[in-house]
């Protein structure tokens, strides 16, 4: 999983019930989760279409693990070159390149260095068999090998990353399938023609997660009514849905459509995807009568949008006066806004949208006192994971209200992410 676990868990159970997959969490720790479907999945569509997943991996067998031995203990008797080559490495020809990596799913004592004596024992096996093999191991005392690594090193094409998820008593022995197209994301982010550094943007693989987060059938029309330069549109418009984007800001709208240009261009994608207007948030039903008259939209489903954080601080921590203030005047704007929606969103529609909390320390932060501003217009919070899981998996960072916040190192102002469910 991705650096926000608890996000990206969230993201990749609300897809597979919305392609209607049974998930069975047997094992999850905040680096990885090892679920059981029950249906075979197409893997690599499924990681094209998670933001926050890095990694999918097979699992091909399960080994017992006593509790007082090491990692490498416990597999010495697994890696023979019989099943190396049947469970890793049967299509693969020529010279082979693979990697290793551990996941943990416990504290387990003494496992630096197990990646290195895992991946020399499976060497050692292989070139006694006559193959020439050449083995990637992670750098910097970590575990597990990148994303950038797997990826530049072939590994899933041209041998195989062998994973190991430890836990106490067992240890999961897996293949990875697919791993996150980290230059896509790039290219979607930093190559676009208009950036806004100043307000802020949001990167492409939260704004995927967060149009996962509402569980909406591919080709239904979402609305983002602070659609900025456009990162949630064209995200949308990726994962096959008609988007609608409106923004005040008119300087902001023509750098989203200059943007949306060069993503339709670069991507393909058809013109009737997307459809960008200036508008008040506040009075944006008036754009969406104007698009289902002229037939261009029937309904909209849903709306998923990065709402005004407000004040952006850069150095200073904001004063408990204007932290107030600035809750007191965004809940106002809001209170306006879910009240307008109300005039196009069916019952059972959802919105995902981020507001600002104030990051105090590690984990402590200064949220917005009240949700009140959508409750009163007949709104409830959905929780980002089922209670009754999130209670099961105490380590989620879920909070108490069900939300889940996104941020970055030395940030002050992070994203709560909320859904709520119209009534």
């Amino acid at each position: 999983m991705g650096r926000v676990y608890t996000l990206s868990l969230a993201e990749l159970l609300q897809v597979l019930q919305s392609l209607g997959v049974e998930a069975n969490i047997l094992d999850v720790s905040h680096e990885v989760a090892v679920i059981d479907c029950s249906t075979t999945l197409d893997l690599p569509a499924l990681q094209r279409r998670l933001g926050g997943i890095i990694k999918i991996l097979k699992i091909v067998d399960v080994v017992k693990k006593r509790e007082q031995d090491s990692v490498n203990f416990a597999l010495k008797n697994y890696f023979k070159p019989s099943v190396i080559k049947t469970n890793f490495l049967k299509s693969t020809t020529g010279k082979i390149q693979f990697g290793v990596s551990v996941y943990l799913l416990n504290n387990i004592e003494n496992i630096f260095g197990e990646p290195k004596r895992l991946g020399m024992f499976i060497k050692r096996a292989m070139q006694d068999t006559g193959s020439s093999i050449r083995l990637v191991l992670p750098e910097f005392n970590s575990l597990a090998l990148a994303s950038v690594v797997v990826t530049h090193n072939q590994l899933t094409v041209k041998g195989a990353e062998i994973c190991v998820i430890a836990a106490t008593n067992k240890v999961y022995v897996a293949k990875t399938v697919t791993v996150q197209d980290f230059e896509d994301y790039g290219r979607r982010d930093y190559q676009r023609p208009v950036r806004d550094d100043v307000r802020g943007m949001m990167p492409p693989k939260v704004a995927q997660s967060m149009l996962n987060l509402i569980g909406v059938q591919r080709g239904a029309t979402l609305l983002d009514p602070f659609c900025g330069i456009g990162t949630i549109v064209q995200e949308g418009a990726l994962l096959d849905y008609k988007m609608v984007g409106t923004d005040i800001d008119k300087f902001a709208i023509q750098g989203c459509e200059k943007n949306l240009e060069w993503f339709r261009n670069r991507y393909k994608v058809p013109k009737g995807k997307y459809h960008i207007e200036v508008s008040d948030a506040k009075n944006v039903s008036t754009f969406i009568k104007h698009l289902k008259e002229i037939k261009a939209i029937t309904e909209v489903t849903g709306i998923v949008t990065e709402g005004t954080l407000g004040p952006l601080y850069s150095h200073k921590f904001p004063s408990p006066g204007e932290i107030s203030q600035n809750f007191a005047n965004l809940g106002s704007l809001y209170a306006t806004c879910f009240d307008d929606f109300n005039k196009f969103l069916q019952p059972k529609s959802k919105i995902a949208i981020t507001i600002p909390a104030y990051k105090k320390s590690l984990t402590e932060y200064i949220m917005f006192p009240t949700l009140d501003f959508a409750r009163v217009y007949g709104y409830n919070i959905v929780s980002v994971i089922d209670q009754k899981v999130a209670k099961t998996l105490p380590f989620l960072r879920v909070t108490p209200r069900g939300t889940v916040i996104y941020d970055r190192k030395d940030q002050i102002v992070a994203r709560e992410i909320v859904v709520f469910e119209k009534t």
